[in-house]
């Protein structure tokens, strides 16, 4: 695991120690935060998805606590995320962060966005309201809270609808 993504693991299990669910969004081949979670919070579900499903089954056979799915984001399967907690991605392609904001929205849970770097996708969440930045040890991630997303629904829905 790169050491900067430790504080993300401690964040997630000191935020979400009571989720039934944490959904990780394009796990790739770097499964070790999931695994992580899932070994300090071994009540709650821990579900990685990504696109490519060599990837995931060699996810499934290194880490076999996590469930894995094949989705692509971009068109979901919603019973994936439905009861989710959480929704996360670690450096997601920056086209990819507002299709994993509408799955958020939908599913009505907290999403948690860690950039490759900052300054490439701050402007992605400047333009969004509720987003928070939050700074963990060395690197910055982003967070918008299930009140917020609740909050802001109505209004992103119709532009969801038309996207």
């Amino acid at each position: 695991m790169v050491p900067c993504d430790v504080d993300l693991v401690d964040f997630i299990v000191k935020n979400y120690r009571s989720a039934a669910k944490i959904v990780e969004v394009g796990v790739g081949s770097y499964p070790w935060v999931a695994k992580i979670v899932k070994n300090r919070i071994p009540w709650t579900d821990v579900v990685v998805t990504d696109v490519c499903e060599e990837k995931l089954k060699e996810t499934k056979s290194t880490c076999p606590k996590l469930e894995v799915a094949c989705d692509d984001i971009g068109n979901p399967s919603s019973e994936i995320y439905d009861g989710a907690n959480l929704i996360y991605s670690i450096r997601p392609p920056p086209e990819l962060i507002f299709e994993i904001h509408k799955v958020a929205l939908k599913a009505g849970c907290d999403v948690l966005i860690r950039p490759l770097s900052h300054e490439e996708c701050a402007f992605v969440f400047l333009i969004r309201d509720g987003w928070q930045s939050i700074q963990l040890d060395k690197s910055i991630s982003y967070l918008l809270r299930k009140k917020v997303v609740e909050d802001h629904k109505i209004c992103y829905s119709s532009r969801l609808n038309n996207v």
